[in-house]
């Protein structure tokens, strides 16, 4: 660049000059186009839209076609007459643009109400371009009702916003609106690829989609993006550069993370923790990238395809192998993890430490069993098993039914086998059950264990009979007897039916008698008909209640009862 030359930033360089040349608003650019050379041109119009995606640029380009003196076939503006380099140059007496901020009151409409009723000089319209028309004061919007619902022949009005549900009705209803789209990353890296070989600057692939990624959405800011990037780098970029210009994180940073979390590697997740901090990276930014990097996977998984992503060739043949490590299933917890944290990064008071506990967390997940898998291999159809948790073809019961429990575990769901165990097999394990009864019961909670200890087991039928004397252990069993079925599938590696009764007052863990049999003589409850509670699951249990039984001289409260046939309590009179 000469001395004498001045400096223009690439966004107004390149600014279109007519409908043509504008970018990723076709259809606002062919409707207006067609309505000039139809001669249907409406008095007011209402761009709205994203910031920088040629809400203003379009106005001008219809103030040039509309008063140019020598305009094309196609109604786009010559761009060489004196009415248009007026326009351009911003100078022209008969379009006059107006900022809405700062011209909000109704002294500013009043005055240009007034100004609207002198005819153009040279064009055919006196247009006015209002930006950022919500601005205005609902006095002004009021003001200026008249005139927008019955301009002069001569006069035309555009309105730019960006918050388009500010605007009154009473003005939307008195307006053309065109919405402006944002704009496509495809069309923003096709328009950069453009400025960059007009200006003989270098740039690659990857450098392109992270400016265009970084501009989210807007033409605008993508030009101003690349000056900035221009001037780190020179005449030639690279993505290295580009990255360390704009201080963004790069892709190979969120593989490192989903590495770590296949090799269930928390050590390296402090490391990436770590250099998030020192390097000053934006903790909600990283969050950001790294729940778009569990999309991509995920749409992989989902589509069988990497159309969905917008990255650079050579990371598209990444994620396709990474989606392989990976069910759909354990994308969606991550991604659930990554927006938890998210949300909480608000209030935290060390950001830090939350995304530490966040990554971590992620490469300490189990594995997921697909519940479907695991009841074909309950039923014996074939199924192909998830990658990332292989099952042994021996499925012998034991490993059957701990595939199964592990499920119950991690999905938190109860899910009962249509296909028992045989019967050979299923008697020689419930023979075991009464000589192994005490270590079962120091493997249960403290709650089985308080209960367990005052009953009597026994087996008939495949069934596991309970007996207590006691309605509080029996209250207590039965309230907690999925529990019980849980933990009798965990130690002994079988599903077992369970029968709780009420048995003969007196009857203990190792037919020990009651000490207080004066107090409490023995009653009979096996008159009142075989009471109890039979059933493997809950959703199979069958309760029959069944009334207290009566002292002869007073009743014992349940927890009395209990201390007497746990620790062998008795009652001492007052005196």
């Amino acid at each position: 660049m000469s001395g004498n030359e001045q400096y223009v930033v690439t966004a107004r360089k390149w600014r279109p000059m007519t409908f043509a040349e504008v970018v990723g608003q076709d259809h606002i650019a062919i409707t207006l186009r067609n309505a000039m050379l139809t001669g249907r041109v409406h008095h007011a119009y209402l761009f709205t839209g994203p910031r920088g995606v040629g809400k203003t640029t379009s106005a001008r380009i219809v103030a040039k076609a509309l008063n140019c003196l020598n305009p094309g076939s196609d109604a786009e503006p010559c761009n060489a007459c004196a009415s248009c380099n007026d326009i351009m140059d911003g100078r022209s007496i008969d379009v006059i643009e107006i900022d809405g901020a700062s011209n909000n009151s109704v002294e500013d409409i009043r005055k240009l109400r007034e100004n609207s009723r002198y005819p153009p000089v040279h064009g055919k319209y006196k247009l006015y371009i209002i930006d950022e028309v919500h601005m205005l004061s609902t006095s002004a919007f009021n003001a200026l009702l008249k005139t927008l619902e019955e301009p002069p022949p001569h006069l035309m009005f555009i309105f730019a916003t960006t918050e388009v549900h500010k605007v009154p009705a009473t003005i939307l209803s008195r307006c053309q609106r065109f919405d402006f789209r944002r704009m496509e990353i495809d069309t923003i890296i096709n328009q950069l690829k453009k400025i960059a070989d007009g200006e003989g600057i270098s740039i690659d692939e990857e450098s392109l989609i992270a400016i265009a990624r970084k501009a989210d959405g807007s033409m605008r800011d993508s030009q101003s993006i690349f000056d900035q990037v221009r001037a780190f780098c020179g005449n030639t970029i690279v993505a290295a550069d580009v990255h360390d210009a704009l201080h963004l994180i790069d892709t190979e940073f969120f593989f490192r993370i989903s590495q770590a979390i296949r090799e269930k590697n928390v050590a390296d997740m402090f490391a990436i923790a770590r250099e998030v901090i020192v390097k000053g990276y934006d903790i909600q930014e990283c969050l950001n990238g790294l729940l778009e990097h569990f999309r991509n996977i995920l749409s992989v998984q989902a589509t069988g395809s990497t159309s969905l992503i917008e990255t650079s060739a050579t990371y598209l043949a990444r994620y396709e192998q990474e989606a392989t490590c990976f069910t759909q299933a354990e994308m969606l917890r991550l991604m659930h993890i990554v927006t938890s944290t998210e949300h909480g990064l608000k209030y935290a008071a060390q950001p830090g430490v939350r995304l530490e506990l966040a990554l971590t967390q992620m490469a300490s997940l189990d594995s997921i069993v697909d519940i479907t898998e695991v009841m074909n291999t309950l039923r014996g159809e074939p199924g192909i098993q998830p990658a990332s948790t292989p099952i042994a073809e021996k499925k012998t019961p034991d490993l059957i039914y701990a595939t199964a429990q592990k499920v119950f575990e991690q999905k938190d769901k109860k899910v009962v086998a249509d296909t028992p165990l045989p019967t050979s097999q299923k008697t020689a394990l419930t023979a075991d059950i009464l000589s192994r009864w005490d270590e079962f019961i120091d493997s249960t909670s403290p709650i089985l264990q308080f209960a367990l200890n005052t009953v009597v087991p026994s087996i008939e039928d495949d069934t596991l009979n309970i007996t207590t004397e006691l309605t509080f252990t029996f209250e207590q069993l039965k309230s907690n007897l999925e529990a019980l079925n849980k933990a009798l599938l965990s130690f002994y590696g079988i599903s077992i039916d369970v029968s709780l009764a009420l048995g003969k007052e007196g009857e203990s863990r190792g037919e020990k008698k009651s000490m207080f049999e004066t107090i409490a003589p023995s009653q009979n409850h096996a008159q009142n008909g075989g009471l109890g509670i039979i059933g493997s699951m809950p959703s199979q249990l069958e309760v029959i209640e069944q009334s207290k039984p009566k002292m002869k001289e007073r009743d014992l409260s349940e927890v009395e009862k209990a201390l007497v046939s746990t620790f062998g309590a008795r009652e001492i009179s007052k005196r």
